[in-house]
């Protein structure tokens, strides 16, 4: 084989090469988590740079809020990605109010931190994060031998609700269901949570039924207590809803 030959073989198997490397960045980067992923900068500055008043949504799940950034880790048409265990792709004091519903039960107790540390950095001063999440001890205290009508009501509506089997003790039934269903990694009690959010340097933190609070801009944004009765009902049994001050 001549030398010229042999050069020639060699540049044909590098654009072969080439051309497949190019071919798997570009599938990559035209994966929808890649896209989500790399615009979520640009959805970010956009909107700061168009609302005065910030509000961002962790964990919106297509339940997005009107004036809110709605974020998800799996963002659906309209939500810009966050992953909430990673930095937050926001300055530091630019966001007035952080909503999370129903989201930090699916983190571990050292992601969660992770989690209200960033949202005290981002923040302004004065800013206010809401979590909605279930409380452990309303799923505990289940266990007791004397029920009120709502125990004994939510334990015949949460296995309904979720499709889950009866069994003969509902509340067992119920509390492993909701320890081990829906990816939850840690449920917190409303001491344990606090504590969390005040280690994270929050400053004031209140408790409120969901879908109330002092702030207008935080009262209502319950997605849950927007639902059939059926899931209403469980709902306002099982989550508590704590509000911080940063």
């Amino acid at each position: 084989m001549t030398e010229t030959r042999l050069h020639q073989r060699w540049i044909a198997a590098l654009v072969l090469a080439g051309g497949v490397l190019l071919g798997a960045a570009i599938a990559a980067f035209a994966s929808p988590v890649t896209w989500a992923r790399w615009s979520a900068g640009f959805q970010v500055r956009e909107y700061l740079n168009t609302h005065q008043v910030r509000k961002l949504q962790i964990g919106a799940g297509g339940q997005d809020l009107p004036g809110w950034l709605n974020t998800d880790i799996a963002p659906r048409s309209g939500e810009a990605y966050l992953d909430a265990t990673k930095r937050f792709p926001f300055p530091d004091q630019s966001v007035n109010y952080i909503f999370a519903e129903q989201v930090i039960e699916h983190l571990d107790y050292s992601d969660g931190l992770k989690m209200f540390e960033e949202c005290h950095r981002v923040l302004v001063p004065g800013g206010k994060v809401r979590i909605a999440t279930p409380n452990l001890l309303k799923l505990v205290s289940l266990f007791q031998d004397s029920k009120t009508e709502e125990q004994k009501n939510y334990l015949k509506t949460k296995p309904i609700w979720h499709g889950w089997p009866e069994g003969s003790s509902p509340a067992c039934i119920i509390l492993n269901m909701e320890l081990h269903e829906f990816g939850h990694q840690f449920v917190y009690d409303p001491d344990t949570l606090r504590a969390r959010m005040m280690e994270a340097g929050f400053r004031i933190v209140n408790t409120f039924a969901s879908g109330q609070s002092d702030d207008p801009a935080l009262t209502g944004v319950e997605n849950r207590q927007k639902w059939a009765d059926l899931a209403r009902t469980a709902d306002a049994y099982e989550t508590m809803v704590l509000q911080a001050t940063k």
